[in-house]
C-alpha cells in the first residue's frame, strides 16, 4: 500500500488524467489531494467530475484549498464574486460550467465534504501551512488554508507536513525535511505532482501530456 499526495490541480484536467494513468493507483493505496481543484485552468467542471468518480472506487481524502473557500464565498456575495472573477481565475471556472446557476448540486456537495487536514502516523497533510507550536486540531483556518509556506519550523508533533498552496517557481517539490510543498503550478505553465510520501518518489505531468519522474 502506498500513501500518495497530489498537489494543486487548478482546473487542469489533462495533467490530472495523465497523472492518474501514470501512477496506476490500486484500491489499497491511500490518496490525499491537498486542495485547489478550481480556477486558472479551463476545465474545472471536468476535473471535479473526475474526482467525484474516482472517489467511488478508491481510498481518497480531499482537503480544502483557499480557492474552494473563495468559490463558496463568491456564490453568496456580489463583492466576493467580483473579486473571484477578477483576481482568482474564477472566470475560467465559471466558463467551464456555463454560469454559476449551472453548477450541479453534486459538485457543491463535493466541496462541502472536503476536510481541513489529515493526520497520519508520520505526516500531517494540509493545503497551506501549520503553526509549529499549535496542535493540529487547534490550528486556525487561516493558517491551514491561506498562510504561505515561508520558512516553517518543524511541527511540535515531529511529523512531516505535506502541503500545497505555495507555488514553486522551480516546478519541482520543495523538500525542507520536516515540510514538503508539492504545489508545482500546473495552472500557470508548471507541472502537476504526485508524491509517494513514504519513499520520496514523485511523478509529474503537464498540459502537454509530458511525464517526468524523480526523487526528493
Amino acid at each position: 500500500m502506498r500513501t500518495l499526495a497530489i498537489g494543486d490541480i487548478h482546473g487542469c484536467r489533462e495533467p490530472l488524467i495523465k497523472l492518474w494513468e501514470v501512477i496506476e493507483p490500486t484500491t489499497e493505496d491511500r490518496i490525499i489531494f491537498v486542495g485547489d481543484y478550481v480556477d486558472r485552468g479551463a476545465d474545472t467542471k471536468h476535473v471535479i467530475e473526475f474526482l467525484i468518480n474516482i472517489n467511488k472506487t478508491h481510498n481518497i481524502t480531499f482537503l480544502t484549498g483557499n480557492h474552494e473557500e473563495k468559490f463558496f464565498l463568491a456564490k453568496h456575495g456580489r463583492s466576493e464574486l467580483a473579486d473571484w472573477l477578477a483576481h482568482w481565475g474564477g472566470q475560467q471556472t465559471l466558463d467551464s460550467y456555463g454560469g454559476m446557476e449551472a453548477i450541479p448540486d453534486t459538485h457543491w456537495e463535493f466541496f462541502r465534504t472536503t476536510l481541513p487536514y489529515l493526520e497520519t502516523e508520520n505526516h500531517i497533510f494540509v493545503h497551506a501551512n501549520l503553526e509549529a507550536d499549535v496542535p493540529v486540531d487547534e490550528q486556525i483556518p487561516y493558517t491551514i488554508i491561506h498562510k504561505k509556506l515561508g520558512t516553517p519550523l518543524p511541527h511540535q508533533s515531529g511529523k512531516t507536513m505535506i502541503c500545497g498552496h505555495t507555488a514553486q517557481a522551480s516546478h519541482v517539490p520543495l523538500n525542507l525535511g520536516h515540510a514538503i510543498c508539492i504545489d508545482t503550478d500546473p495552472g500557470r505553465g508548471g507541472w502537476l505532482t504526485c508524491l509517494d510520501v513514504d519513499n520520496g518518489n514523485y511523478w509529474q505531468t503537464n498540459m502537454n501530456s509530458q511525464v517526468r519522474t524523480a526523487r526528493l
